[in-house]
Parts: structure tokens; sequence; C-alpha cells
């Protein structure tokens, strides 16, 4: 018997019968290929975390430790915990919710020790987020370096965020300013101190966002921040030879001379 090609019978029969197929198929392929899109996200994170740090070229796994934050402490991350650091990175809701364990990166090279946080926050559309790599130094802390994303700010103003010019301004400025606030801003109008960044021209709530992310993100370390600055200034004291005083004089005793009177 000839199939009626035209029937709603043979349509719906068809159409449910591609759909399995190509559902099995998307599914298999989505299974099979886990493993390699999960090394490349990891790959893109440490790729991220080393630009920040300003080695785009060296190798993560050599150079940089991976710690979290536990009780204001840096904690070195076991080896059996290093897929959970990097599975928190990727669930931007649970990053921004975590207050404990939360993941640092320690690199030290050439007598200084650099450290990079991750930064999660809103732009104007949706998530943008990040790596800020930081530094202590002149009794404050410095940003040395930012990696910045987003899912879908408008190109041309706040997608402006991710280019290198952008991200570039930020190294040098302070986070603190003379009374210990956290200063370290996008302003609107053009920088006017050495805690500003120029603001992108038509980008505002996207500026917005990013300093509400740097301010909320870096917010969760700054105990640590501030006890690490302590220790360093102490160990620049204790390396400070103390300046030699000149050694008094000696005054000679006097000597007492006795008169003798010889006889003739």
């Amino acid at each position: 018997m000839a199939i009626n090609k035209n029937s709603n019978l043979y349509i719906i029969t068809y159409t449910v019968v591609m759909v399995v197929i190509v559902g099995a198929l998307l599914a298999f392929l989505a299974t099979s290929l886990k493993d390699k899109q999960a090394a490349n996200v990891l790959n893109e994170q440490k790729v991220s975390i080393m630009k920040a740090f300003g080695e785009a070229d060296a190798s993560f796994d050599e150079v940089v430790t991976m710690g979290r934050l536990t009780a204001g402490e840096f904690v070195a991350v076991e080896e059996a915990d290093v897929q959970a650091v990097f599975e928190l990175l990727g669930n931007r809701k649970a990053l921004t919710e975590a207050q404990d364990k939360l993941p640092i990166f320690k690199m030290e090279k050439e007598g200084t020790t650099k450290f990079v946080l991750p930064i999660v926050g809103k732009g104007l559309w949706g998530d943008i987020w990040g790596y800020v790599a930081l530094q202590q130094a002149e009794g404050n802390v410095v940003i040395t370096g930012i990696v910045m994303d987003h899912a879908g700010e408008t190109p041309g103003l706040g997608a402006e965020i991710a280019t290198e010019k952008v991200q570039k301004a930020f190294e040098g400025k302070k986070l603190y300013n003379a009374e210990g606030k956290f200063a370290v801003r996008m302003q609107k109008g053009g920088a006017q101190n050495e805690y500003q960044v120029d603001a992108i021209t038509g980008g505002t709530k996207t500026c917005d966002g990013v300093n509400a992310m740097l301010a909320e993100s870096i917010a969760k370390y700054e105990g640590f921040l501030r006890a690490t600055e302590a220790q360093v200034e102490k160990d620049v004291e204790a390396e400070t030879p103390a300046e030699e005083k000149p050694a008094a004089e000696e005054t000679p005793a006097e000597e007492n001379v006795e008169s003798k009177t010889k006889e003739e």
C-alpha cells in the first residue's frame, strides 16, 4: 500500500522520528564532548588568571599557588579540591553568594607577591566578571592587572570593558584613599585622582556595574588584604637596619696626680 506523504499521520510520525533521532545525536555529542568542553573552560579560566597576573606566556600550573580564603587566612588548595574551585569560578551566582572558602591565587616572583581575586557583578544587560591582580605597595594595595568580560553589554559602549585599553587604565590604581576607604572606580567625566579610571562614554550603567563589582567582590577579601599589608610593612621595618649611632667619645678618667715632695 502506498504511503500518503501528505497525510497528517505521516507528517506527525516523520516529525517525531526526526526529533528523536536528532535529539539522540545531540545527546551523544554532548556526552562525548563533555570532557573536552570542560578542559576548554578550565584552560580559559587559567589563561584569564595569568593575563591578570601579567604573565600570559607563563604556565599556570608551574607558577601559581591556588588557595581558598578560609577564616581570613590563605589556605593552599589540596589536589582533590582543585576541580571544585574552578567549578565555583564558573558558577557566577554561587561565587557572588560565597562568603567563605573564597578562591584566591598567589604568585611569587623576584621578591614580590601578587594575588588574583575573582570578581563578579551585573552590567546593563547581564553578568560581568573577571579577575583582578593586587600587590602590596607604598603602604596601600595596588592593582597590577585586571581582566574583565561580559555576557551581553552593548558593542562599542559597555562592551569596551573587555578591551585592553580600558583594562590597562586600572594598572597602578590604589584601592584605598587617605582615609582608608575603598576608592577605585570608573569616573564619569574623567579620572580626577590616583584612584579613578576614565568611564566609558555612553556606557554609564556598565561602568556603574564595574564599580559595584570591584567594591563588593574585593570587600570579601579586605580583612586578608589589610593583614597582609600590615605584615609587609612589619617585614620591611625588620629588614631595614637601624641607623648606627656614633659611639660616644670616651673621656679618660682624670688621673689623681699626687704631688710628691722629694727630700733633698
